[in-house]
């Protein structure tokens, strides 16, 4: 029998273990981007930590939490890695204006 309590003690493991596979996966892009190169022992802590999150999230809430809570974990996980790491940048701020809106004096 499991408890609330020790659902919510396992998806926070799996959170970690999907989050830092996510930022393992971004090192590894990085590396290999810069190097060109694989990097092999980064790859397999990449397996291990999602090896773990998924057999956390699956023990705790069941199958469909390895997709559903442990993709999008992961996926956020490399992308502010990735952000981190300088492999993109996402732009803010007000859209430009184009020089028709400026003439007519839109936005």
């Amino acid at each position: 029998m499991i408890t609330a309590g020790l659902r919510m003690v396992l998806l926070l493991f799996a959170a970690a273990g999907f989050a830092g596979a996510g930022a393992a996966l971004a090192v590894v892009r990085q590396r290999f981007l810069v190097e060109g190169e694989q990097d092999a022992g980064m790859v397999s802590v990449a397996i291990i930590l999602l090896a773990f999150g998924a057999l956390c999230a699956w023990m705790g809430v069941g199958p469909g939490a390895v997709l559903g809570y442990g993709g999008v974990v992961l996926w956020i996980s490399y992308v502010v890695g990735a952000r981190r790491l300088g492999l993109f940048h996402v732009a803010t701020g007000a859209p430009r204006t184009t020089a028709l809106e400026e003439t007519r004096g839109g936005r």
